[in-house]
């Protein structure tokens, strides 16, 4: 995931490349928004080297690996005749 923290006094409205097409959101002074990894942007990428935005990259959480099940031994009932 990305965070986009607009750090300006001004509104900025931010065009992301999505798999569906191009989607622009606006992000309001001194606000941020999540997004997406794989959503880019040319304009977010210049707003931080014009110091009006900054991005943060936070890692998606991986699953953690499940212990596997042991299976309990069940002891068969004696028949006595």
């Amino acid at each position: 995931m990305k965070i986009l923290k607009n750090t300006s006094m001004q509104g900025l409205s931010v065009p992301f490349a999505t798999p569906e097409g191009v989607k622009t959101i606006f992000v309001g002074p001194k606000s941020q928004i999540e997004v997406p990894d794989n959503w880019k942007s040319k304009v977010a990428e210049n707003l931080v080297h014009r110091r009006m935005a900054k991005l943060t990259y936070i890692p998606n959480p991986q699953p953690k690996p499940e212990a596997p099940v042991k299976k309990l031994r069940t002891k068969k009932p004696v028949e006595s005749d």
